[in-house]
């Protein structure tokens, strides 16, 4: 593996991990084992504040800034398709 390889697998597993911290502090309750399958809204009761509240607590988290204009609702399908989403903002 290369080095930028290295590098872009461990902002993913940094993100990933902080999708879950994130989503267990908006959503207030213990929260499944969580695949990058796991549905957000259908599986996990995600609703539009908590997308937002979810935008903010990873902004915080990985001291990023994350531009509104560019998602769209597909990346927030899954834990998969919003680490992607934020993964590429980095």
């Amino acid at each position: 593996m290369s080095d930028a390889s290295t590098i872009q697998a461990t902002d993913r597993e940094r993100v990933t991990s902080a999708i879950g911290d994130a989503l267990a502090g908006v959503l207030d309750y213990e929260l499944p084992s969580l695949t990058e399958e796991t549905r957000l809204f259908d599986e996990l009761g995600l609703d539009s504040t908590g997308v937002l509240e979810l935008l903010m607590q990873l902004e915080e988290t990985l001291d990023i800034e994350l531009e509104a204009d560019g998602f769209e609702m597909s990346d927030f399908h899954t834990v998969g398709s919003l680490a992607d989403f934020v993964s590429g903002q980095l």
